[in-house]
């Protein structure tokens, strides 16, 4: 026990010391394309620049308030690793596997925000208020491609009676859009999105899979308690949904990683002397071995 202890302490120190590097890092290196691209021009205001449903402005919009180029990546890098740091600790994971895995090293250089969408989903998971836990519901719900399948099956482990608590929060927000955006922003956001998103060499992994991986979307209902199936979804999700950027793998990996699950996350590197960036193709490897760890441990486990 005293050994597990020091190994955890350790690998928290170098987590926090990889996390400061990484924040080093955005103030010298030019990155942040996604943020610059899509996330900033969206809190400003473009609704068509963002692809994410309209209601994320009012979770986005300190967002407008950041610093110019090129500060604005570093100030988000910051509150990426200060929030991941945090979630790590919540879900008990090991944060130095989480931090040095190749989709939370793509999620900083990209400048993406799923730092939010985790916030969500933890608070959805861990709350002990069921009004708080459907804000959660909603914040993570800002990338919907991403959430919409586990937490709706999430919900069916939910009892009936607690069920208009947690939507509420959700329901208030998707009127209050409807009445500030418009009563058609949602066919909006799909038709911009479904047309005018633009193909992106992380979303490749999904785009190879995810008619085969639709038939495992009943898979989560194979587990009762709500960590272990909200996790599946999540990878599930990877596996069967076309806009699941390999970068939004660190969603599954903050509720399960093991130091193998960090060595698939660079398995694809194998295969980049033949296909170049093309190799992030095989990323899926990582989702399905996950997949097919959990699925082994409840084959395996005693039932009671």
């Amino acid at each position: 026990m005293n050994h597990f202890s020091r190994f955890e302490k350790l690998s928290w120190v170098a987590a926090i010391g990889a996390g400061i590097g990484l924040i080093m890092a955005s103030f010298y290196l030019y990155g942040g394309d996604d943020f610059y691209r899509y996330y900033l021009p969206f809190a400003q205001g473009c609704f068509d620049c963002g692809y994410v449903p309209y209601f994320a402005k009012w979770f986005l919009f300190p967002i407008s308030f950041f610093p110019e180029y090129p500060f604005g990546w570093s100030v988000l890098t910051i509150i990426s690793v200060i929030g991941f740091l945090a979630l790590a600790y919540i879900t008990r994971i090991n944060p130095l596997y989480f931090f040095i895995s190749f989709p939370m090293l793509g999620q900083i250089w990209l400048g993406q925000i799923d730092v939010l969408i985790a916030t969500g989903l933890v608070i959805f998971l861990f709350s002990k208020n069921d009004y708080v836990r459907g804000l959660g519901l909603i914040l993570a719900l800002t990338k919907p491609q991403l959430t919409f399948l586990p937490l709706m099956l999430s919900l069916l482990l939910e009892s009936p009676r607690l069920l208009p608590k947690l939507l509420l929060v959700p329901a208030v927000t998707i009127f209050l859009s409807l009445i500030i955006f418009g009563s058609t922003w949602f066919v909006d956001w799909i038709e911009n999105a479904s047309t005018n998103l633009p193909v992106h060499v992380w979303r490749l992994a999904s785009l190879d899979v995810w008619k085969f991986g639709i038939f495992l979307a009943p898979l989560p209902l194979l587990f009762k308690e709500k960590r272990e199936r909200l996790t599946v979804g999540l990878l599930v999700s990877a596996l069967a949904t076309p806009f699941y950027g390999v970068y939004s793998y660190v969603l599954f990996l903050l509720f399960d990683i093991k130091w193998w699950s960090v060595l698939l996350s660079y398995i694809w590197m194998l295969a980049f002397v033949i296909w170049q960036e093309s190799a992030m193709r095989l990323a899926w490897i990582l989702p399905l071995g996950i997949l097919i760890s959990m699925l082994s441990s409840k084959i395996k486990k005693p039932s009671v």
